[in-house]
């Protein structure tokens, strides 16, 4: 029998209009499977929430269905949106042999909204959503601008001077001030922007794009389709892999091509204060996320050098050298192929606890599947965010096994080097189960945004493992730097190894704990966790309110930055309007 995917989405989707429209919870609830997820993006709560199973829905939808007023569903004739037949392999998602899956659109009180649902075919007949997800678009007169005429008073004024005076206008009274013009900082701004929400980014660096220029690590891991910014699409004939230099220039002219408003070299004095009367952040100081320093007994009798990653710059003072790495995670790698490639004369891996590894050539596999040639990227990212993440670690675990097998020859002489491996993460996992440092910094502001994407626990293999197969790189696990001797280093477990040099591969520290030496702990403690995931499977504390007033934290790599910045600046307009009470 040849399924007709469109006529199965449509017979759902009028059903589960009805109950919505109607507010019958119960009814809308049992189109859902019994283990089914509903993932709400902004449409029953100003919040991200997602309810898994037909209880936690019930009593959701109990509380919020009404308030909604979810009406006119339909299903969307966009391409890569319409119905369609195992979009994702079934095997993933169910033990159905096939799954329909299709985006809509509706309205609800505040606007417009976006969904897509996977349906399964239950026992009994029929078809029943194993996931739902739904996420507000726009608020009802204030929608996303995207093209402006670009002729002012009728041709008379120039560009130079509408823009000088919308960025006089923006400098004296930012409604948001966004920390930080990494690409984060800036897709924010960008969709602040295109919101008419007046924001002023500070960059505590000369040049935009300088966090990228100063890495000093291998720059080419970055694949072109996954770090697209919002409105500009990259080159098509720029590198598969971006050189860390030619992000940074391009962050650097986005800012200019958007006409964002950015003050580099920026360095407000303290200390921020927030007037709940007025609503208004005054904010005095920039922050640096602070590097995370393990403790060492006996540091300074070390006779050579304790570099931090933040401070490396480059592998050829070290040719010759004895040099351990600490940490295990995508920067440590890194650092220890330059090491090795600049004539260290052995390099040492500290690893602690456990690591993913991912060979680059699989994560380039992902990304060109998650983001095929002829979709937009837009719709690429609402095809990613459809599924909820406890829906994707179900689906990882089904295929747990396969990839280990696929990943053999990359394990084994991993393990057989002492390397201890995390195999029951899959990458989505691993990048919302890690947490952030950022920057921080001041002018008076309505909203402050704190941005931050350093993220700890994996890598990506662009040669490592090889070294570490050759012995070039060796690897020393499940330890710690107990102490240190003038030409050694003395473990937890009471070895000891020569070293003329220690590199600290250690990341950075909580931007939240960070920021308790400038907002204080009366600010901080009311404050979510921020990265990580909630008991539901949503991101703690960023991109939702953070538990202060006019304080959001936002934070990861180009896909959630760009992804998650309409749902930021929706939540604060919806302040900014008064729909939102924080």
């Amino acid at each position: 029998m040849t399924l007709d995917p469109t006529e199965i989405a449509s017979s759902w989707l009028q059903s589960y209009a009805a109950c919505l429209a109607s507010g019958d919870v119960k009814g809308a609830v049992s189109c859902f499977q019994d283990t089914g997820f509903l993932r709400d993006l902004l449409v029953f709560t100003w919040n991200n929430r997602t309810l898994h199973g037909h209880e936690k829905i019930n009593a959701y939808l109990e509380n919020t269905l009404a308030h909604a007023s979810i009406t006119d569903l339909k299903l969307e004739s966009r391409r890569g949106l319409v119905p369609e037949i195992d979009r994702f392999n079934a095997q993933l998602v169910s033990s159905a042999a096939h799954t329909v899956s299709a985006g809509f659109t509706f309205l609800c009180k505040v606007g417009r909204g976006r969904g897509y649902f996977f349906l399964v075919p239950v026992d009994a007949g029929g078809w029943k959503a194993i996931s739902v997800m739904m996420q507000l678009a726009d608020i009802s007169g204030h929608e996303e601008w995207i093209q402006e005429e670009g002729a002012h008073a009728g041709h008379t004024l120039s560009w130079t001077d509408v823009n000088r005076e919308r960025r006089e206008i923006i400098e004296k009274d930012p409604y948001v001030l966004i920390i930080g013009a990494g690409h984060t900082g800036l897709n924010a701004a960008a969709q602040f922007k295109h919101l008419n929400i007046p924001s002023l980014v500070v960059e505590s660096n000369m040049r935009i794009g300088d966090n990228w220029r100063k890495r000093r690590v291998l720059p080419q891991t970055y694949l072109d389709i996954y770090c697209e910014l919002l409105y500009h699409p990259y080159p098509t004939s720029w590198p598969l892999y971006l050189p860390r230099d030619k992000i940074a220039d391009w962050l650097e002219h986005y800012a200019q091509a958007e006409d964002l408003v950015v003050w580099t070299n920026s360095r407000p004095l303290p200390c921020p204060t927030y007037d709940r009367t007025s609503g208004r952040w005054t904010v005095l100081r920039e922050l640096l996320g602070e590097p995370n320093i393990p403790i060492m007994d006996n540091r300074d009798t070390f006779d050579g050098p304790i570099v931090h990653c933040v401070d490396y710059k480059g592998g050829k003072p070290f040719a010759g050298k004895r040099v351990v790495v600490v940490g295990a995670g995508n920067t440590s790698a890194d650092l220890c192929q330059d090491l090795s490639f600049h004539g260290a004369e052995s390099v040492t891996m500290v690893q602690r606890s456990a690591s993913l590894v991912i060979p680059i050539a699989l994560v380039q596999n992902l990304v060109e599947n998650m983001y095929p040639e002829e979709l937009e990227i837009d719709t690429c990212d609402f095809l990613v965010m459809a599924k909820p993440v406890p829906l994707i670690q179900e689906m990882a675990d089904r295929t747990e096994a396969l990839l280990v097998e696929q990943l053999k020859e990359t394990y084994q002489p991993l393990r057989e080097a002492g390397f201890k491996l995390v195999t029951n993460k899959n990458l989505f996992t691993v990048f919302y189960s890690t947490y952030g440092g950022g920057h921080t910094s001041t002018v008076p502001s309505r909203n402050l945004c704190l941005l931050a994407s350093l993220m700890t626990g994996y890598f990506y293999d662009v040669g490592c493992v090889d070294l570490i197969r050759s012995g070039k790189v060796k690897v020393k696990q499940g330890v710690k730097i107990a102490r240190l001797e003038k030409n050694s280093v003395i473990f937890t477990d009471g070895s000891t190894l020569e070293a003329d040099a220690i590199v600290l591969a250690t990341s950075f520290g909580s931007i939240r704990d960070s920021m308790r030496g400038i907002f204080g702990d009366s600010v901080i403690d009311q404050t979510s966790p921020v990265w990580g995931l909630d008991d539901e499977g949503e991101l703690r504390g960023i991109y939702r309110p953070s538990g202060h007033p006019g304080l959001w934290f936002a934070a990861g790599e180009f896909y959630t930055s760009r992804a998650r910045a309409k749902h930021l600046a929706l939540e604060i307009k919806a302040v900014q309007l008064g729909l939102l009470k924080l």
